[in-house]
């Protein structure tokens, strides 16, 4: 039987939940989302995310052809690490630390569950509607959210967070400058006076990156 790994007490507001991510068109992000496939939240070991991924693949490979329809994400940006005597080098620095993204279909995701031994289970959202059996449904993260994220880790300048808190966000904006220009999320101001742009991801909470308000535009109702 597979296990319920906890989740934030709080979800983003319904409003978070329908940003589309700049450049891609609607009609590409319905389609995706027809096609059966979610992303799931495997969970794995620390600092095994990466390697998972690779696993993943290996496993699933036959003479160069994949025997299964999926793919993977693990959401990460480069960082310089300094270390005492001086050293220096630029690392992936996780942002979800133990949680691999698989984009898959359910009869998938039990082939996956079945042979991946190194996963330890998928996440079950305590939200969802029980079943006949009293069991929750897995937990995914929908198509249009995660494009968001992939698009604010991609492009970001600087570090990107996860807060799984409750965040009383402003208003609605959108990057008028810059890599992530477009991106559509909402304005926070932080204890320290700076401002960060935020996408509500369901289940995990907000993405947030510091953004400066000279960047942003109030979008209109």
């Amino acid at each position: 039987m597979e296990t319920t790994t906890q989740l934030p007490q709080s979800l983003p507001a319904d409003d978070m939940s329908f940003a589309v991510a700049v450049g891609v068109p609607d009609g590409q992000v319905k389609a995706a989302e027809s096609d059966g496939k979610r992303w799931f939240i495997a969970i794995v070991a620390h600092n095994t995310e990466k390697s998972c991924c690779r696993k993943l693949e290996e496993l699933f490979t036959i003479e160069g052809k994949k025997t299964l329809d999926f793919e993977t994400y693990v959401p990460s940006q480069k960082e310089l690490r300094i270390w005492r005597n001086g050293r220096r080098k630029k690392v992936d620095r996780i942002l979800i630390p133990t949680f691999l993204f698989i984009r898959c279909t359910e009869d998938t995701r039990k082939a996956i569950k079945i042979h991946a031994v190194f996963i330890k289970h998928f996440m079950k959202d305590p939200a969802g509607q029980t079943d006949a059996f009293g069991m929750y449904p897995f937990a995914f993260i929908p198509e249009h959210q995660m494009l968001n994220l992939q698009r604010m880790v991609g492009d970001a300048e600087t570090p990107v967070t996860i807060d799984p808190r409750r965040l009383y966000v402003g208003v609605r904006v959108r990057v008028k400058g810059g890599r992530l220009k477009g991106l559509e999320g909402n304005i926070l101001r932080e204890p320290s006076g700076s401002t960060s742009l935020v996408l509500g991801i369901h289940i995990l909470g907000y993405a947030k990156v510091e953004m400066p308000l000279e960047l942003l535009e109030v979008m209109e109702n």
